[in-house]
C-alpha cells in the first residue's frame, strides 16, 4: 500500500482546534502518512477573542510559525482535513476564505476522489459543534471528494462527554475557553487522522476537467462566482 500525503488546514485562536489539528496530524503520521500542517490568513481585529489573554498570546506564536496553506498543498495531498473555531453555527471567516481560493480547483477537476475530513471547537456542547462540522464537509461534496468520519469502534466516541462525533473530531472548550481538550477528544482526533491516512492510501484521485465534462454535455461550466451564489 502506497502511503499518503495529507494537508491539515487549520484556523485557531486559544490554541484548541490547533491540539486538534496536531493529535490529527499525529494519527496521520502513525499510518506512515506525510503531514504538512497549514494555516489560513490571520484576520485583525479579533472581535470574538480576549486578545490580552495568555492563552491567546502563547497559541498565536505557535499558529503563527505554520506554514499558510495555498492551493498547491490541497493538488499535493490524498487527504484534507481542514477545521475552525465554530463561529454562530459556522466555520470561520478566514478558512471560509482559504476555502473560496480553491474554486480554480473545482473548475479543473483536481480534488475529485480525494479524502476529505474535518474538526471543530465550540464554547459549549449545543453551541453549533455539529452544524459547524456539517457545513465544514459540504466543500469536499462540491469536490467530489470522498467523505471520512469516526466510526463507533472507536471507543473514545462511546466515552465522550464532551467534544468527538461520527462527522469529524471536536473539542469543547467552556464559554471562557479555558477547558483544555480531554484525552476522549484528542483519541477522537488522533483515530481520525489515521483513519484519512489508511483510505488515501487505499484510493486513487480521479482528477477531471469541469469545463470539459460541462462542454461535452453541451453547456457552460459554473464560474466561480456561480458556484459560491454570488
Amino acid at each position: 500500500m502506497k502511503s499518503a500525503n495529507i494537508a491539515i488546514v487549520v484556523d485557531s485562536r486559544y490554541g484548541t482546534t490547533l491540539a486538534l489539528a496536531k493529535a490529527i496530524a499525529d494519527g496521520a503520521k502513525r499510518q506512515g502518512a506525510e503531514v504538512r500542517l497549514l494555516r489560513v490568513d490571520i484576520n485583525e481585529p479579533e472581535f470574538s477573542v480576549d486578545t490580552g489573554r495568555d492563552d491567546f498570546v502563547a497559541a498565536q506564536q505557535e499558529y503563527r510559525r505554520l506554514p499558510r496553506a495555498v492551493n498547491d498543498d490541497l493538488v499535493w495531498a490524498d487527504g484534507i482535513v481542514w477545521g475552525s473555531p465554530t463561529r454562530y453555527g459556522l466555520m470561520s471567516t478566514p478558512l471560509r476564505a482559504f476555502i473560496d481560493e480553491a474554486a480554480p480547483l473545482w473548475r479543473q477537476g483536481a480534488l475529485i476522489g480525494k479524502v476529505g475530513a474535518v474538526f471543530t471547537s465550540t464554547g459549549g456542547m449545543h453551541s453549533g459543534n455539529e452544524m459547524t462540522l456539517m457545513s465544514l464537509l459540504l466543500p469536499f461534496l462540491q469536490h467530489g471528494m470522498v467523505i471520512c468520519g469516526v466510526p463507533h469502534s472507536e471507543p473514545a466516541l462511546i466515552k465522550t462527554r464532551k467534544g468527538g462525533s461520527p462527522y469529524g473530531a471536536s473539542a469543547v472548550t467552556g464559554f471562557d475557553g479555558t477547558l483544555p481538550v480531554d484525552d476522549h477528544e484528542l483519541a477522537i482526533a488522533t483515530t481520525l487522522g489515521a483513519r484519512v491516512a489508511r483510505l488515501a492510501a487505499q484510493i486513487e484521485a480521479e482528477p477531471a476537467s469541469v469545463d470539459v465534462a460541462a462542454a461535452s454535455a453541451g453547456i457552460q461550466a459554473s464560474t466561480p462566482a456561480e458556484l459560491t451564489g454570488s
